[in-house]
């Protein structure tokens, strides 16, 4: 599929279905096993929304210690983080996830000032590549929310 039937499909699937629904169409584009939004907390990454390809019907993820996370790099450097391979990343040598979270793509999700307030993310146990097109939708999606009107952010603006 090309990247405007993509954008079409995420749009309508959000317009149509919300963002989790949309969570799954942006999941099928990569091949992590896991979508999802956290929002940052002071030192917490809290989960918005969640989708497992492998357990579709677990709508929930877990929050965590910001430290602890792949999401400290988007925040820290206010754009993507991608990971393919933990293991042999030097980026993350001696991280706490390296050997939990082998692969990761990230982007901020911004609010309606311009504000990173957390991220929108692919992750998996297995390493995985990432290929331009992923992040290119995961980018578009994340101003699509904000276009759409969904303020997830914590302070509303």
């Amino acid at each position: 599929m090309d990247t405007a039937a993509q954008h079409v499909e995420l749009t309508e699937a959000l317009t149509r279905d919300g963002i989790r629904a949309a969570l799954t169409v942006l999941n099928r584009t990569s091949g992590h096993r896991f979508t999802a939004m956290y929002r940052f907390g002071p030192s917490r990454t809290h989960n918005l929304f969640f989708y497992d390809r492998e357990n579709p019907d677990v709508c929930e993820g877990k929050d965590h210690p910001i430290e602890a996370t792949y999401c400290v790099y988007v925040k820290e450097e206010g754009g993507p983080f991608l990971l393919a391979d933990a293991t042999v990343d030097e980026r993350v040598m001696l991280h706490e996830a390296q050997f939990k979270i082998q692969a990761y793509c990230g982007v901020p999700l911004v609010n309606t000032n311009g504000t990173i307030f957390g991220t929108l993310c692919h992750y998996d146990t297995e390493p995985v590549g990432v290929t331009p097109a992923a992040v290119e939708l995961m980018i578009y999606f994340s101003a699509l929310l904000v276009r759409h009107g969904h303020n997830l952010s914590p302070d509303g603006a």
